[in-house]
């Protein structure tokens, strides 16, 4: 297999979710890098979904389980093939979505000559989303950072030529809330600065976005993840944490005193 077959063939699983959340990062990571290849991604995403609607209203032919169970030519007992009839199911179910991606596959092999129709890529979640995302991709990796360190003129740096953006990082340890290190995080489709602190066994995430103007409201709390965001010049913030929602107030309120953000 060749390097840009392996790619395509990530960049389909990427596109239908099929990526484990390290996978997801590090496809991420070279996303952010390379504006050509995420040009690509978001074709096959916006050609997938296309694919998808249109096969969704092509009914699963009546026959298709009973072929597939001729060709494989199963003659087990009758219990058996009741197991392979349940496990042949959902599988067959899932035949549009698999076709969906076989044939966006191929026709993002064409695209390289600029085949797909513009127009057709699919519009990125909302910051909230996406926010929330990375920081649960960063408790699911390894561990939740790209640079491990509690020293902020080492943490902020780091994120100069990567990001536009290089927040200040102070080390909150006196105060219970230990700088771990920063990361990269996607937000509508470009590279964000994230910082990572602790709380005892806790992960808080501050990601720092560009403001854009008037934001929608948010939950505060999302399925036991809490949920903070002010703005502070033209920056918007987001701290995320399963911490209690008191606490990462007062971690809210050390960072912007610290970094001498009015409240």
């Amino acid at each position: 297999m060749t390097g840009g077959d392996e790619t395509l063939l990530l960049l389909c699983a990427y596109a239908d979710g099929e990526l484990s959340p390290g996978e997801v990062l590090a496809m991420e990571r070279r996303l952010a890098a390379d504006p050509e290849l995420r040009t690509r991604a978001e074709r096959l995403r916006g050609l997938s979904g296309a694919v998808r609607t249109t096969l969704a209203a092509v009914p699963l032919p009546e026959t298709l389980r009973g072929r597939i169970v001729q060709e494989v030519g199963f003659a087990d007992p009758e219990p058996r093939r009741a197991r392979i009839s349940s496990w042949l199911s959902p599988r067959l179910t899932a035949w549009p979505a698999l076709a969906a991606t076989l044939v966006a596959g191929i026709a993002l092999g064409a695209s390289l000559g600029g085949l797909i129709p513009p127009g057709t890529a699919e519009a990125p979640p909302p910051p909230a989303d996406a926010i929330l995302a990375g920081h649960l991709r960063g408790l699911a990796a390894p561990q939740p950072y790209d640079i491990p360190s509690s020293d902020g003129h080492v943490v902020k740096p780091w994120f100069n030529g990567r990001t536009i953006i290089a927040p200040d990082a102070p080390d909150l340890a006196e105060r219970g809330y230990p700088l771990a290190g920063g990361r990269i995080d996607i937000v509508d489709g470009k590279p964000v600065p994230t910082l990572v602190y602790r709380h005892d066994r806790h992960v808080i995430s501050v990601t720092v976005v560009p403001a854009a103007g008037d934001a929608a409201a948010v939950e505060a709390r999302r399925d036991g993840t809490f949920i903070e965001r002010w703005s502070a010049g033209d920056l918007t913030y987001w701290a995320v944490s399963d911490l209690n929602a008191r606490d990462l107030r007062g971690f809210v309120a050390l960072y912007r005193a610290r970094t001498g953000q009015p409240h």
